[in-house]
């Protein structure tokens, strides 16, 4: 029964009106907030192949979570 809730809770799999984040299911929150830049960030990572990829990686993230922030969760699709 929450399954049938979780597409009820937002519009399209955007991020639902003022911000609610807390009452969204995982996997939503995930979509939203963590996988749109993470997956940006692996697809770099997997390009470049650095000495040391976890930290690629976070710098990665640190250097462009403001691009999904701005994007209200959305895709971003132009990489570097």
């Amino acid at each position: 029964m929450e399954k049938e809730n979780k597409s009820s809770a937002t519009d399209n799999g955007r991020k639902p009106a003022g911000n609610n984040l807390q009452s969204l299911p995982t996997r939503q929150y995930l979509d939203q907030t963590v996988n749109p830049i993470l997956l940006q960030g692996l697809k770099v990572l997997a390009k470049e192949r650095p000495q040391d990829p976890v930290q690629y990686l976070a710098n990665f993230l640190l250097q462009n979570k403001n691009r999904v922030e701005e994007s209200n969760g959305a895709s971003t699709e132009d990489t570097q």
